[in-house]
């Protein structure tokens, strides 16, 4: 009978250093009208930006309660985002 590798004696398994999104990303912060801004350019796009985003936009206008003023990624660019939902290693 085969085992896993979860259930072989003295196995550690941990995830390789190139899982995830693989991506370069670069941060800039600025002030603008006395408020901080936090820029985040990424070279790859993946499916949960566009949702994270939209989090991220919420929780702010609710904390400073001022009106949500995200634009709403269009749902060809999501459906295309799941569609090609492939990470090269």
């Amino acid at each position: 009978m085969a085992k896993s590798l979860l259930f072989q004696e003295g196995q550690i398994l941990q995830l390789p250093p190139t899982c995830g999104p693989c991506r370069q990303e670069v941060v800039t912060t600025f002030q603008q009208n006395g408020r901080t801004y936090t820029l985040t350019m990424r070279d790859k796009v993946v499916v949960e930006d566009p949702y994270l985003v939209l989090v991220k936009a919420t929780a702010f206008a609710i904390a400073q309660q001022e009106p949500f003023a995200a634009r709403v990624v269009s749902r060809t660019i999501r459906d295309t985002l799941i569609k090609t939902n492939t990470v090269r290693l």
